[in-house]
């Protein structure tokens, strides 16, 4: 995922810890496929009720 982009549109920095491939130049091996996916959809996740919650804020 692209954190930084989503910090940059949220103005939240606090994603920018989630990011887990420090060096995208660098590849994960094959065998860390599994759990880098799990990751991948739990980031999903949690961004998505992120801005769920921001946006009943917005609208309260």
């Amino acid at each position: 995922m692209d954190l930084p982009y989503v910090s940059d549109i949220t103005g939240n920095c606090d994603w920018n810890h989630v990011i887990v491939n420090r060096h995208p130049l660098a590849p994960n091996s094959p065998f860390n496929a599994a759990p880098d996916l799990f990751l991948h959809g739990r980031i999903a996740e949690y961004l998505y009720q992120y801005l769920e919650l921001q946006k009943e804020m917005s609208n309260v």
